[in-house]
């Protein structure tokens, strides 16, 4: 947990506000957005950051080892990230989507760029996978005569027998084979 005054940034963050007291960057000026700026060229002092916040960000980084490594330069000695990407989810763009990440690769990027990896894994599961898989492929690739029935046929199903099936599976020690979202939990070390 934080102090009352610790800089805690949202990287991606936007639209939508995380907490209050949490900064906000993204690379557009969209609402709630604080600081307008690149995840590769952080505008953010050295060392002056408490807490990192970043999910669904890291798949659209055309060059996420540069990334890793500016929130290393900017998070203080001790700080802390919660950072989560995409693994089994289908391509989609803002601005782009360059990658999705395995746990295993997820937990090498932030550890080559220096940071002590915490704990790492799947956030969300198998289920979540299969029903965005699904229904992006109904979305693409059924005829558009068909694609109306398709999408709400597969919304019941999903919503009734796939998804909530991650109660179950998310938990399990083999969920980052085919999770939806891996995450990663850093610090910066001490010293």
């Amino acid at each position: 947990m934080c102090d009352a005054g610790a800089f805690v940034l949202a990287l991606g963050g936007g639209p939508f506000e995380v907490h209050p007291k949490v900064i906000n960057l993204n690379i557009a000026p969209l609402e709630n957005v604080d600081i307008v700026g690149d995840a590769h060229r952080l505008p953010i002092a050295s060392g002056s950051i408490d807490a990192v916040h970043c999910e669904a960000v890291f798949e659209h980084l055309e060059d996420p080892i540069d990334a890793a490594a500016e929130l290393f330069r900017v998070m203080k000695a001790g700080a802390i990230g919660y950072v989560c990407t995409p693994f089994m989810q289908p391509f989609h763009g803002y601005p782009s989507h360059f990658q999705n990440f395995t746990h295993l690769g997820h937990k090498r990027l932030f550890e080559r760029a220096g940071f002590e990896v915490r704990e790492y894994g799947a956030c969300v599961g198998p289920g979540f996978a299969v029903s965005g898989v699904v229904a992006s492929f109904i979305g693409h690739y059924t005829p558009r005569v068909l694609r109306w029935p398709a999408r709400a046929a597969w919304f019941v199903v999903s919503g009734v027998l796939i998804r909530p099936l991650d109660r179950w599976l998310a938990e399990r020690d083999d969920a980052y084979v085919f999770a939806s979202t891996t995450y990663v939990l850093i610090a910066k070390p001490s010293t």
